[in-house]
């Protein structure tokens, strides 16, 4: 009887057993087999489901969304949150400030960092005191932020730039 019942069930198209006069035309047919022979055992009883149930698909990340967090415009973006956090904890003598140590020791003082690319850093800033530009992958870099004082008049508090998405803003 469960040879029949597993041929009934996985054979679906095949409705009866050769030679049997016995015809399972339903998974619910072939679920009355089972239960039959389940009960000639002494087993549990099981309980089957007459239609079958709809399970949605999980919601599947695209690749760039996969990555997202490898992004220069994630780093930058989470770089300008945590500076505006700490910002708001310092006093008002002193300020956030960024130094790129760039390979070889060569350390630039920021103004502002922008997204190039997904990899790709633009850093404006200052290299011993002249203004300078330099494009370069995020892994190539490596952001300082400490805390600078504030000496008025000749140096007034100042904010950081971030370019992120195209949108500017300041931290």
């Amino acid at each position: 009887m469960l040879k029949k019942w597993l041929f009934c069930t996985f054979l679906q198209f095949y409705p009866t057993i050769p030679g049997d006069s016995n015809v399972c035309t339903t998974p619910s047919k072939a679920a009355e087999e089972l239960q039959k022979v389940l009960s000639a055992q002494r087993l549990p009883s099981l309980r089957f489901l007459s239609d079958p149930v709809s399970v949605p698909l999980p919601n599947i990340p695209t690749v760039e969304g996969t990555n997202t967090f490898q992004s220069s415009g994630m780093l930058l973006r989470r770089l300008a949150n945590a500076i505006s956090r700490w910002r708001a904890q310092l006093a008002q003598d002193v300020q956030p400030a960024i130094i790129a140590i760039l390979h070889g020791g060569i350390q630039i003082e920021v103004d502002c960092l922008a997204e190039e690319s997904f990899h790709g850093i633009r850093i404006d800033g200052r290299l011993g005191g002249s203004p300078c530009v330099l494009l370069a992958h995020q892994a190539t870099v490596q952001l300082l932020c400490y805390v600078q004082p504030v000496q008025p008049p000749e140096h007034p508090r100042r904010s950081i730039g971030f370019v992120i998405g195209g949108e500017e803003s300041e931290a």
